[in-house]
């Protein structure tokens, strides 16, 4: 049986007629699209952004409420995330946001660093002083995403370093599937939330990006471990108390 949880907040007023929130997310629905593939996004947003924690209650009405939208979509969006491991679905019950699964994270963590270590790799093969411009500005910008503190841009950015190398390595295509991969690394980033290691992170960039400068595929490859490799530290050392939310 979930713990109880309280359930998205109340409708909060907007100035425009189509923008609803959802926890600390603004939503501006396009009419022309998908309103499912809409909800679905952002839920998606929230819940791996730690917005909606894990063991948030759900509230069909609440979005439909928000969103001003029908039960249909919000319910297959619903269904989306649950076929995703985002949203346990207990009948009766009622939907929760779903606990961080350590196992999950194990898996996640090996078909990330599989995946990039051979984008990197191919990456060294066909670097350029162009594609090692691209990165150094996306380190800049992570460093005033920290003076700024904003967090939300500083992971956008750190996605963006990646998807970068991704894309010189000529396989931009396998860009998704790492996004999908990672969907529990990303969770559990988010919610241990230390800023401390947030310098950190752009120096370890700035390592993995110092060796494709050189064109030196194994220097590459060990920087990008060490960084990746980083997840399993910070959850050794993650206090007692957070781990209620994490599950085998």
């Amino acid at each position: 049986m979930p713990p109880p949880a309280s359930s998205l907040g109340a409708d909060q007023p907007s100035n425009a007629p189509e923008e609803r929130g959802l926890g600390g997310l603004v939503l501006k629905l396009d009419r022309r699209l998908s309103v499912a593939d809409q909800v679905h996004a952002a839920l998606r947003e929230a819940i791996l952004a730690v917005d909606l924690p894990p063991g948030a209650a759900i509230s069909e009405n609440s979005i439909c409420r928000q969103f001003s939208v029908s039960r249909t979509p919000v319910r297959a969006a619903i269904q989306r995330l649950s076929e995703e491991g985002l949203v346990d679905v207990f009948p009766q019950q009622g939907s929760f946001v779903s606990r961080i699964k350590i196992g999950g994270i194990h898996d996640s963590h090996f078909v990330r660093r599989t995946l990039e270590i051979a984008l990197v790799r191919e990456a060294a093969l066909r670097w350029t002083p162009e594609a090692g411009r691209r990165l150094a500005e996306t380190l800049e910008a992570q460093s005033t995403d920290i003076a700024r503190g904003d967090v939300d841009a500083f992971h956008r950015d750190d996605e963006r370093f990646h998807q970068l190398i991704a894309i010189q390595a000529g396989h931009e295509g396998v860009w998704p599937s790492v996004m999908a991969a990672k969907m529990q690394l990303t969770r559990f980033i988010r919610f241990s939330g230390n800023s401390e290691r947030l310098p950190v992170v752009v120096e370890e960039h700035r390592a993995i990006m110092d060796a494709l400068d050189r064109a030196d595929a194994d220097a590459a490859e060990t920087a990008l471990v060490v960084h990746l490799d980083k997840i399993f530290i910070l959850f050794e050392g993650m206090p007692a108390e957070e781990r209620r939310h994490f599950e085998p």
